[in-house]
């Protein structure tokens, strides 16, 4: 649970990705450092209250758009993906926003005044441009810093987010080893019905059309 929690929390930390040139991995840095400071600055100022759903919204707004859920997805999913039909690949990136959604909004919750430095960054591919920014987050208190990787894939004009990596663990890994013993034990209908479940109904046919 803690490092769900603090993957979660990495997640908001990084907030948002804007165009930039595919090659110029500094310029993507740029980007992460200023609205990482933004999220900050939401945060801080809500820090010590309860948590609305209007600031969970605000930094849900901020930061779910930059979100390559697509190819979260598939990697998620990985040899399952082939074997999902359209539908229910369009059903499962549609669920699995919602759940990550949940995940992040309950998060917030266990921002206690850390801040965060970024350290270093590459280009990791060039044919898809990916890059890997890497920060530490440091805890209000004394205690170890947190190392964070992230990786974020440049398309449409934008880099996005596909996978995080704190103290080394993969969320991508994380959720393909859970999801994928349920497909591979039950089928993969077991497995969007659990989502389904968990989701509370909210991903009906009308929403996950208007969200295709």
């Amino acid at each position: 649970m803690r490092q769900i929690s603090l993957i979660s929390l990495a997640f908001f930390l990084l907030a948002w990705t804007l165009p930039v040139a595919a090659e110029d991995t500094q310029g993507a840095v740029a980007v992460v450092e200023q609205l990482t400071n933004s999220v900050l600055k939401v945060l801080r100022a809500n820090e010590g209250k309860p948590l609305t759903p209007t600031v969970k919204k605000d930094v849900a707004d901020i930061v779910l758009p930059h979100m390559d859920f697509t190819t979260m997805s598939q990697y998620v999913m990985a040899r399952y993906w082939r074997q999902m039909s359209p539908v229910q690949q369009r059903e499962f990136v549609v669920l699995f926003k919602e759940l990550l959604v949940r995940t992040y909004s309950n998060s917030l919750n266990h921002y206690h005044g850390q801040t965060v430095k970024i350290t270093g960054s590459q280009q990791i591919s060039q044919n898809p441009p990916v890059a890997q920014v890497n920060m530490i987050i440091r805890q209000n208190g004394g205690g170890p810093d947190v190392p964070v990787i992230y990786a974020l894939l440049y398309t449409n004009n934008a880099w996005r987010i596909y996978n995080t990596y704190i103290d080394g663990v993969s969320m991508v890994l994380n959720y393909r080893q859970s999801f994928g013993q349920i497909a591979a034990s039950r089928g993969i209908p077991a497995l969007l019905q659990d989502m389904r479940a968990k989701d509370g109904g909210s991903s009906a046919p009308g929403k996950m059309a208007a969200a295709a």
